[in-house]
């Protein structure tokens, strides 16, 4: 990882399936999605004991990480950003959720 993650007051660990609920719960405010969200990757370990990286955004104001679990860990971090930025795009798309704003990647 090339930038450790700021400890977290409010860890979260949300499936997939559930991400357009955990991002309007977590990333928008009245306004839109909070300007300061940022798009990262967490480390975790595989069950073949090597690492993997799930997709999660982070807020700073509340100090709150919210980890998504996709189908298996992705193999970079820049792969599992790749992969929330399409989730999230997709949703978007279709009118789940709302980007405006900007998420930093």
């Amino acid at each position: 990882m090339n930038r450790p993650l700021p400890s977290s007051q409010a860890l979260y660990s949300v499936p997939v399936h559930d991400l357009a609920t955990a991002w309007r719960q977590h990333a928008m405010t009245h306004h839109g999605v909070d300007p300061c969200t940022e798009l990262c990757a967490v480390p975790v370990l595989t069950i073949g004991h090597s690492i993997g990286w799930r997709p999660a955004f982070r807020l700073p104001a509340t100090r709150t990480l919210v980890v998504i679990h996709t189908a298996r860990p992705h193999a970079s971090a820049g792969e599992a950003r790749d992969c929330l930025v399409s989730l999230l795009t997709a949703m978007a798309t279709e009118g789940s959720i709302t980007l405006h704003g900007r998420a930093a990647a």
